[in-house]
């Protein structure tokens, strides 16, 4: 038995960073959780807010995609919270995307603040009742909302 246990942990794969060959499991430790994804999230968030505004639909629809592949990096480190994420992204977020497709600002305002509710509502409901989070009064400065099509 200890033998087979020896030879388990020799056929381990491993992967080499540049300094050194760490375990599977010293790579998973590394892979960032929703405390790191989440602050990412946010700032896709304030662009697809300015970006709308200033009708630039297809980078508004851009930073909506990116916010949710980064969630759903998220589920696969904690994945307690993938019901809750893939319940947000097809009921709070399919109505912004809608409203992006149709260039429709008053719609996407009105849907915007709605998921962004629901966003803080989460929050509370998975006891972090503490992070709130809310639009910034102006633009990005390192984004150029300029429509580009």
């Amino acid at each position: 038995m200890a033998q087979e246990q020896k030879d388990t942990e020799q056929e381990s794969p491993t992967g080499f960073n540049g300094h050194r060959d760490m375990s599977l499991d010293e790579i998973a430790a590394l892979h960032p959780g929703l405390a790191i994804i989440m602050p990412m999230v946010g700032n896709r968030w304030w662009n697809v807010y300015y970006a709308a505004k200033e009708s630039n639909w297809q980078l508004a629809t851009f930073q909506v995609r990116e916010a949710i592949s980064l969630m759903n990096k998220g589920v696969q480190t904690r994945p307690r919270y993938g019901e809750a994420i893939a319940d947000y992204i097809a009921n709070d977020l399919a109505p912004v995307l809608a409203a992006l497709g149709e260039k429709d600002f008053a719609g996407f305002e009105k849907a915007f603040h709605a998921a962004t509710d629901r966003a803080n509502e989460y929050h509370e409901e998975f006891k972090k009742g503490y992070l709130v989070w809310k639009l910034p009064d102006h633009p990005n400065p390192q984004v150029d909302y300029t429509p580009r099509d």
